[in-house]
């Protein structure tokens, strides 16, 4: 299979596997949506992992040869990034390269269903680089219990067995939550949209999006730009999602960019969402139909509510839709779910109102247990279909530098982050000089989310690759650096992190707040061949004086400082008075351009915040 086309060929010849065996994705006829489902297909031929339920599970995971790097997956169970430190982060996927090795040690407490295992880039599920990990209640002939721990119950029903129909549909989500937690609900619906990536008119035709059930319709019609979809919940809240199917016109299978030993793969209309991170019922609401558990995915019309606990801090945690790996998630069919600090809001940056779904990808974090904290939600994205303004598809970049060599097909494809791409070709058409190419006084602003901070204020990039290709990205913010694991305070400090692919989180505390020194900054992928220069990169900017469209947080100095003194005595009258009896009186001169006033109106909103009218009231003391 995937010969190379002639001796010493550059290319990628030959397929993968896993303990010398593979279960590509294209021998398993029928719906995508039950690809991984044993009812319908068998068990894969990969090696089955086996254990009662709760076991104490080491798995040794080496990568021997023979070239390309792998981002290995578990749902449903996670591990200890260094298995000997308490205080390293909870992961759910671990990145290899050749002749790589790494211990992953699961202790948390788990149940009986089957959890898929798998590599994440779509070339490795394609070629079959995925297995089952089955866990038993009741005892089985062939697995011996670990002698130190509580003998199973004897078997009391028979294995389940192939049928080659779909398995029935999941009862119930499950109960993973205390019956104490807080209980957050959403309403998602899965719709078929064109998203636009710039303003150049580069675009996915075949677009799919989660989006909230609100803004369906403005998203529809062209009033919200489609951006991933972005959730928000604390530790120790109860998650219930409720999931419905609204991608009602035939999927056509797009071959570009391609795949190792490509075949038909027709795709399916099945949707489903999967959450990583999160405790929930294998059986009910895993999201994906895996082994012998339950259906989990839903056709058009129809709804499904899956159940997830926040047992903790998780920070991002990538939301997938598995109901078609090899044909959803390239066009957009992902989103994530970010996991707070106990007790925190979500407010916007703009007004400082509680966000109701905490849905934006910039929003303020605020806890009354630590600073508030402004908020940035990234996902890298490569091996995107895209065409131009015109409908043509937009040529994959050269292998080599004299354009005569084709791309590995884990180069193939386009980049960008969020739903949004700006390639340097684009500009270069209009503006021909290459060192002013990333300027924003000679092109405006890039597509790419454009971070807005004061210097010094508290910030959290949540980053996330949700899709499609294999080949590792690093991550690159110019003029500012964080810790290389959120959770361990002994965690080396890096301005670069590497080894991303697909199924990867990271949360990255930003050491001493935004840059002291107001500009903007860059962040893009390290690799500019590949990635940049496709539209991997953005701008984080530090304002240096106020601005009516980013309120101030934490009483920030640089905030104050831009306040001279009668503006100070002005907003400590203003705030002897109530708020409502002035909002049209300064609306009014506002628009006419009254200076006082509009001083008035932008201020005045920003002290109805407790901790900036008490700054305010000290400061006045002092003077």
């Amino acid at each position: 299979m995937n010969p190379p086309p002639f001796p010493s060929s550059p290319d990628d010849p030959g397929v993968m596997g896993i303990n010398y065996k593979c279960e590509p994705l294209q021998f398993r006829k029928g719906d995508p949506a039950y690809v991984f489902s044993s009812y319908v297909h068998g068990d894969p031929v990969t090696p089955l992992l086996e254990a009662y339920e709760g076991d104490p599970v080491r798995i040794r995971l080496f990568d021997g040869a023979q070239e390309e790097q792998h981002s290995f997956n578990l749902h449903g169970l996670r591990w200890r990034k260094e298995p000997t430190d308490p205080l390293s982060p909870l992961v759910q996927s671990q990145t290899l390269g050749i002749s790589e090795a790494f211990n992953i040690e699961i202790n948390e407490p788990y149940k009986e269903g089957d959890y898929l295992y798998y590599f994440g880039g779509v070339d490795d599920l394609w070629i079959g680089l995925w297995g089952i990990f089955r866990v038993y209640r009741e005892r089985v002939p062939h697995l011996l219990p670990l002698a130190d721990r509580t003998a199973p119950p004897e078997r009391t029903k028979p294995l389940p067995r192939k049928t080659g129909k779909p398995p029935p549909k999941a009862p119930n989500p499950g109960n993973p939550c205390p019956g104490d937690a807080n209980v957050r609900k959403y309403e998602v619906v899965a719709i078929q949209k064109e998203i636009v990536y710039n303003r150049f008119g580069d675009h996915d035709p075949n677009g799919l999006l989660f989006v909230l059930k609100e803004q369906e319709k403005k998203v529809l019609k062209g009033k919200i730009k489609p951006k991933p979809l972005i959730l928000r919940a604390n530790a120790g809240d109860c998650i219930e999602v409720t999931l419905t199917n609204h991608v009602f016109k035939p999927l056509k299978q797009d071959p570009h960019p391609g795949v190792p030993v490509d075949a038909p793969f027709p795709p399916s209309n099945r949707v489903s969402m999967h959450a990583q991170l999160l405790k929930y019922d294998v059986l009910g609401s895993d999201g994906a139909t895996v082994g012998f558990n339950y259906d989990q995915t839903v056709a058009p019309g129809e709804s499904i509510t899956y159940r997830w606990y926040a047992d903790t801090e998780l920070g991002a945690c990538t939301l997938t839709g598995f109901a078609d790996v090899r044909n959803h998630r390239r066009h957009g069919l992902f989103g994530a779910i970010i996991i707070e600090p106990a007790g925190s809001r979500y407010l916007s940056q703009e007004t400082g109102e509680e966000l109701e779904f905490g849905e934006l990808e910039q929003a303020i974090i605020s806890n009354p247990g630590m600073p508030d904290f402004r908020e940035f939600v990234l996902f890298m994205q490569d091996g995107i279909s895209l065409n131009d303004k015109r409908g043509r598809r937009i040529p994959d970049a050269n292998g080599d530098e004299n354009g005569e060599e084709r791309p590995d097909f884990e180069d193939q494809g386009q980049k960008g982050f969020n739903y949004r791409s700006k390639r340097f070709e684009n500009r270069l058409r209009y503006d021909d000089r290459v060192h002013l190419v990333m300027s924003s006084r000679v092109h405006g602003d890039p597509a790419t989310p454009v971070f807005k901070a004061y210097p010094g204020d508290p910030v959290r990039i949540r980053l996330i690759m949700p899709a499609d290709k294999p080949r590792n990205h690093c991550f690159v913010l110019h003029g500012h650096s964080w810790k290389q694991q959120f959770t361990d305070p002994l965690s080396d400090i890096v301005s670069c992190q590497g080894a991303i692919s697909i199924g990867n989180v990271f949360n990255l505390i930003i050491e001493d707040g935004a840059n002291h020194f107001p500009g903007d900054y860059a962040y893009r992928s390290g690799m500019f061949r590949w990635d940049v220069e496709q539209g991997m990169w953005g701008i984080f900017r530090v304002y240096g004086k106020l601005r009516s469209d980013l309120i101030p947080i934490n009483g920030n100095d640089d905030f104050c400082n831009c306040l001279d003194w009668k503006h100070k005595i002005f907003m400590k009258m203003v705030s002897l008075f109530n708020y409502k009896s002035f909002k049209y009186k300064a609306k009014k001169h506002y628009r006419k351009g009254s200076g006082i006033y509009k001083k008035f109106y932008i201020y005045k909103k920003l002290c109805i915040y407790k901790k900036l009218s008490l700054w305010f009231r000290k400061g006045l003391r002092k003077k």
